[in-house]
């Protein structure tokens, strides 16, 4: 019966995740030539994957919103966040934050078609100028997982639709004045259980931006030896898993400056892999060249 219902299932959802992947790798235009309204910033915010081994991992995004300290500025300190998230904070110059939609591209999107390198533009628009908060992702109830061939729902965990991710200045790539890219790397490890028969969905996304952080790439052969990479060190952990349509290259992306370790799993009879004292610097790619797995 499962397997009758992927059936059905399936060329919907893929026609529906090709549809809306292929519409968001659009440019986004914020009007006017690309210039910044005066008391305005332009924001624009990308969605990548750190995968898991799952077929599909469908996210259904309604809608995206940011928290601007309209009375700081970028590279202004870092305060601790608040702890009330939907609080607006009062000073004596009035209302110092204020929460402001992105203009941006709803719909159901396949996160495992976002990994080694690839991401995908959810939406860009003006901003209140001033000191970036917050971002605010609203989700729907379309959210569903495939795994074994099978489809089933993508449960959110505690009902809660929404979740708020903390932004610092080294999440931000300023690419023009008052014109700001940050990159949202969704780590499926950390953001699905599967309990009692039931596949639960509570995201983990860390922001990050090419100018603070490095990445690590290579290719493991042969093909169908290998699982997932896991990039990791005592602060930082980050996973990848090969394209077997590309001769099984992968690459990691988002990890901050420091020494790795990067571990490769094997199967279908291959041997683990373990690459020692791996050197990632910011803005730059560390590349491992071929691995060669062994039974």
């Amino acid at each position: 019966m499962k397997t009758k219902l992927a059936k059905l299932i399936m060329p919907v959802i893929i026609l529906l995740s090709i549809t809306v992947f292929y519409a968001c790798q659009k440019e986004a235009s914020a009007g006017n030539n690309g210039i910044v309204p005066a008391g305005k910033a332009q924001l624009s915010v990308y969605l990548t994957d750190g995968p898991y081994d799952y077929e599909n991992v469908m996210v259904d995004i309604k809608s995206i919103d940011v928290k601007v300290d309209t009375c700081h500025h970028f590279g202004d300190k870092d305060d601790e966040m608040d702890g009330n998230h939907d609080r607006e904070v009062k000073d004596s110059m009035g209302h110092c934050d204020v929460w402001t939609p992105l203009d941006i591209h709803p719909g159901i999107y396949d996160l495992l078609h976002l990994r080694n390198g690839l991401d995908t533009l959810l939406g860009s628009s003006f901003i209140p100028q001033g000191k970036i908060k917050q971002i605010k992702i609203t989700l729907g109830s379309n959210n569903s997982i495939m795994a074994d061939s099978i489809v089933a729902p993508l449960k959110i965990r505690g009902n809660k639709d929404y979740f708020i991710i903390n932004i610092r200045n080294e999440h931000l790539d300023s690419i023009a004045q008052n014109n700001f890219q940050l990159i949202l790397d969704f780590n499926l490890a950390k953001s699905i259980r599967f309990d009692d028969g039931t596949y639960w969905l509570k995201p983990v996304v860390k922001p990050f931006c090419k100018r603070n952080t490095g990445e690590i790439e290579g290719k493991v052969r042969p093909d169908s030896a290998y699982g997932m990479i896991t990039a990791f060190n005592s602060t930082d952990t980050a996973y990848a898993l090969p394209d077997h349509e590309r001769e099984g290259e992968f690459k990691i992306r988002g990890l901050k400056e420091g020494t790795y370790s990067v571990l490769i799993a094997g199967k279908n009879g291959y041997q683990d892999s373990t690459i020692n004292d791996v050197k990632v610097y910011n803005r730059r790619e560390t590349e491992l060249g071929k691995i060669i797995l062994h039974k």
